[in-house]
């Protein structure tokens, strides 16, 4: 695979149109997933060959952490669906990256279960439900 939409061939190929659908979908009309794909076709990335890259330091501070790269993984929901344990790879993975992770509320793998496995404080991204008692009882599991 070379390019991304290699990634989403293969993707629709392998996984039922269910998955699919889920991941390349957006709410109501889909208005943001549009904008960002016209957004993006207008970045320009600058070439510059022939530069000494040996010393650059693309580290940053956020929320009072230090971070090696820029750059965090977003939260998938049911990332679990798609590979096994699909959160604790992406959390490991980020981790040693030195990089965040954000869990979704809708992952595959608990809270428990990532606090547990991965090597790295983690971000929640966090949906408030209907029913208060479940969404205080989240906002307790991933602070403890």
């Amino acid at each position: 695979m070379i390019a991304v939409s290699d990634y989403r061939k293969s993707a629709m190929k392998r996984l039922p149109k269910q998955l699919v659908d889920f991941l390349e979908g957006g709410a109501f009309d889909e208005v943001t997933i549009r904008k960002n794909s016209e957004d993006f076709k207008n970045i320009q990335l600058k070439k510059l060959a022939l530069r000494d890259v040996s010393n650059i330091d693309m580290s940053m501070e956020m929320f009072g952490q230090n971070w090696e790269f820029p750059l965090a993984l977003s939260p998938v929901g049911f990332a679990g669906v798609y590979a096994k344990r699909g959160e604790v790879q992406a959390a490991i993975a980020a981790a040693n990256a030195e990089v965040p992770f954000s869990l979704s509320t809708v992952g595959i793998c608990s809270i428990e279960e990532i606090a547990q496995r991965s090597i790295a404080p983690f971000w929640f991204q966090f949906y408030m439900f209907k029913d208060r008692h479940h969404s205080l009882d989240l906002l307790c599991r991933r602070k403890s």
